[in-house]
């Protein structure tokens, strides 16, 4: 399904001034909700001062390398990231750096990797008004609120449905992190949400 960048942040975004237009024509390449489709040709503007939150679910390798890419790809493109870690020791790790993150009003938030899956399987549906990206992982059955950016080796749907193939922690790299990334911004901004978007 799609859903214009612009609507996530009617009355909830911290920098609703700043919401990038829609530049593409979705309809045309996103037909029905949840679809898989290759991700097009990557081009990211006018996101000066746009607010992104990430969950960061563990001190992993895996993690450590898309947060490195979500920062590169912050930085070359005027963005703010807004960096939330989970404390690994508390009761609900992945919830509780959503909490936080919620409450500062983001205009997009991103889970890094497969250990986001379950809790924005459920909580992403719950706020519709919150765009959500995941890179390196997708939701079995995403809302038109989440956007995901998968690739071989990278393809979880968290622990109530299988991966699209094996799943192989060594091809999340952070090259393939900025890949991913900019990939999932540029989509949103062209309004294609709702779908999973598969690097080749």
């Amino acid at each position: 399904m799609l859903v214009a960048l612009a609507a996530l942040s009617s009355g909830c975004s911290a920098s609703d001034d700043v919401v990038p237009e829609p530049t593409g024509a979705a309809h045309e390449i996103v037909p029905e909700p949840g679809r898989t489709i290759e991700a097009p040709p990557a081009s990211i503007s006018g996101l000066d001062g746009y607010q992104i939150a990430a969950i960061i679910p563990d001190a992993s390798a895996a993690s450590a390398a898309l947060l490195s890419a979500s920062r590169a790809v912050v930085s070359e493109n005027g963005a703010n990231l807004h960096e939330f870690p989970v404390d690994e020791d508390g009761e609900d790790p992945v919830g509780a750096a959503l909490d936080r993150a919620l409450a500062m009003r983001p205009d997009l938030i991103v889970g890094l990797g497969d250990g986001v899956v379950d809790v924005f399987s459920f909580e992403s549906a719950q706020r519709l008004d919150q765009q959500f990206l995941i890179v390196g992982a997708q939701l079995a059955e995403p809302t038109d609120n989440v956007a995901a950016v998968v690739w071989d080796g990278a393809t979880s749907r968290g622990s109530a449905a299988s991966s699209d193939g094996e799943l192989d922690d060594a091809s999340i790299t952070e090259e393939r992190g900025e890949d991913a990334f900019e990939a999932g911004l540029a989509s949103i901004q062209d309004g294609i949400t709702g779908a999973v978007l598969h690097l080749g």
